[in-house]
């Protein structure tokens, strides 16, 4: 256990680090090439003086030898790990989240050299938590590019295979259960998907089960730096993505509760003390947001009207049925149309009974409906159908266990995964797309799988399993459909610069962003200005121009909404200005009075003065 309890450990100072780096020089306007470096050279040699006094309190459980069970789970773990960073090697950042918010706000941060709040019509670019893009703003200004971006969940990834097998030693598994739990991670769906890209679900997972981990560490031994490390880890799940409000108290009150029960003097204080260093650690951010909108959480929809608003308009038991009724579904996509076409007839049969609305607008994300599952290998949507059946016979299992006396601790943190998730369908809104947000809770319930070593007790049965969760993860593996490794649009036959479309195909305008770019090219702007009042996917632009010119800047014009008082990235006047998806919008290009239009492509207007 000693070097999962290190690599834990120096991941979490990792983060502390990134976030401190980032803050403080931001403080200054100094988030550049040469102080990140200066930064980084006493911050490691800090780290590793510290990691070097520390030892964990809880036993490996890793007695035995090396079996088949272990030796194919751990051949799958490294087939799946290397061909995930082949993928994220090869293909830029690509995800339509990517291109409107996560990639963006990196290039104006490093335009700025701070992090402060900029102008901007799409709010996600400043008031959503940042720390995932904090880490890609260090490699995209250390690499002078954007090379690099995926490998921040693609490493959160391998930190959670980690810390999942070091959670199910923490709940009493052996090595091969280990072993077992390790491989459920590694094989999820929607995992493989979303380690080679560029958001931010698997970076929150890495935080919680390190807090999860750091847990029961305080736990068994009630040290005060266990307690000091849940509450880094828990700030950090907290600065990097809002649903780790939602999903971080379940978890974290089964584990505790029983230890704070049986010796509340010396759990209490510690377990307090952690939140408070959460919280205090999202200082930053909270005072940013409270200035932007009046709410240390930032406005509740993107734009900051309350159209796109996250939270249900309803709550009740009802509205929360339904999310669970259509969020489970999701997850139960198949090859089979005819299976699909049967989930979604149960799912909107229920709603029927109910006397509910499937598509209800006050829980239900505005302009979409409800659809049959399908077998996506996207990683927005991905099904996670043998895991969660998976996971379901394990519940049932420790359900018939804790019932008879045994497991309750098991049992307990299966209850908190499941009542997480009850919390999430009862406070978030349904959209399409959003299976993505689910990957923490999956990986969290990964350690429950060591169980199918006690269930399974003939070594052929779990060696069934096995290769049933490696069969699951082929086709997410090399068929990514973003960024396939494979078939006529794999990551080794097309440009790179194509490739930052493959996820843009709904909108087909790849061509509008080629032929922007050779205009303003031949026009040698040094300033330019972007509208993305009608359409935020801005990356794309901001990444073909650069290859020209490494030294453009961009700001955002026809800005109005609360952000406009800030002080844009860069100085000066725009010498042109591309409005996206403006071809048509006279209103819109009725603000540009003092700018021609130069060109228009597709949607796209290219004015300048």
């Amino acid at each position: 256990m000693t070097i999962r309890d290190r690599l834990l450990r120096a991941s979490v100072l990792f983060g502390i680090a990134v976030l401190a780096i980032t803050e403080a020089l931001s403080a200054l306007h100094a988030l550049s090439r040469g102080p990140l470096i200066i930064a980084w050279i006493p911050a490691v040699f800090i780290g590793a003086v510290v990691l070097s006094r520390m030892n964990s309190q809880i036993p490996a459980n890793a007695g035995g030898t090396a079996c088949a069970t272990t030796i194919l789970c751990a051949a799958g773990i490294v087939a799946i790990l290397s061909l995930t960073f082949a993928t994220a090697a090869f293909s830029p950042p690509n995800s339509s989240d990517a291109m409107a918010y996560h990639m963006p706000r990196v290039v104006y941060w490093a335009e700025q050299g701070s992090v402060r709040f900029f102008p901007t019509p799409y709010l996600n670019q400043i008031m959503l938590q940042p720390l995932a893009e904090y880490l890609m703003l260090h490699t995209y200004i250390l690499s002078g590019g954007d090379r690099f971006i995926n490998f921040v969940q693609w490493f959160s990834s391998v930190g959670c295979v980690i810390g999942v097998s070091a959670l199910a030693a923490c709940l009493g598994a052996k090595r091969r259960g280990q072993w077992i739990a390790a491989l459920f991670c590694a094989t999820l769906p929607v995992g493989i998907l979303a380690s080679s890209g560029a958001k931010n679900d698997y970076f929150l997972a890495l935080w919680l089960v390190s807090a999860a981990y750091f847990a029961f560490q305080l736990a068994v031994a009630a040290r005060w730096i266990d307690a000091i490390f849940l509450g880094m880890a828990c700030g950090l799940a907290l600065y990097t993505k809002a649903t780790a409000y939602i999903f971080a108290p379940f978890i974290l009150a089964a584990i505790l509760m029983p230890a704070i029960t049986r010796a509340p003097r010396r759990l209490l204080g510690r377990a307090l003390a952690a939140g408070c260093l959460a919280i205090a650690l999202n200082a930053p951010q909270y005072v940013r947001n409270f200035d932007l909108s009046g709410s240390v959480m930032g406005f509740d929809s993107a734009q900051g009207d309350g159209v796109y608003r996250w939270r249900s308009d309803k709550f009740g038991w009802k509205p929360t049925v339904s999310n669970i009724l259509r969020h489970t579904s999701e997850q139960l996509g198949a090859r089979s149309e005819r299976w699909n076409a049967l989930v979604f007839r149960f799912v909107t049969g229920a709603h029927e009974a109910l006397g509910i609305d499937v598509n209800d607008p006050a829980t239900t994300w505005p302009y979409t409906n409800y659809r049959p599952p399908r077998n996506a290998n996207h990683e927005t949507d991905a099904p996670n159908r043998v895991a969660l059946i998976v996971l379901t016979v394990i519940g049932l299992w420790l359900l018939i266990q804790a019932v008879r006396g045994r497991d309750r601790e098991r049992a307990a943190y299966a209850l908190s995964i499941v009542l997480a998730f009850i919390a999430y369908c009862a406070y978030l809104k349904w959209q399409l797309f959003m299976g993505r947000l689910l990957l923490p809770l999956f990986v969290l319930a990964s350690p429950l799988a060591a169980a199918l070593e006690e269930i399974l007790t003939p070594t052929v049965l779990q060696l069934a399993a096995c290769l049933l969760l490696l069969d699951s993860a082929r086709l997410p593996t090399l068929e990514n459909w973003v960024r396939p490794l494979r078939g006529p649009s794999s990551i080794f036959r097309s440009s790179r610069d194509s490739r930052y479309f493959a996820d843009m195909k709904t909108w087909d305008n790849a061509a509008s962003y080629f032929e922007t770019v050779r205009v303003l090219g031949s026009r040698h702007c040094g300033l330019i200005g972007v509208d993305i009042t009608d359409f935020q996917l801005e990356y794309p632009l901001q990444a073909l121009l650069r290859e020209r010119n490494p030294n453009v800047l961009f700001v955002h014009t026809g800005v109005t909404n609360a952000s406009a008082r800030y002080a844009p990235p860069a100085a000066g006047t725009p010498c042109a200005i591309v409005c996206l998806d403006c071809a048509g919008d006279n209103r819109r290009l009725s603000i540009y009075r003092d700018y021609a239009v130069a060109s228009t492509t597709g949607k796209f207007v290219v004015l300048t003065r």
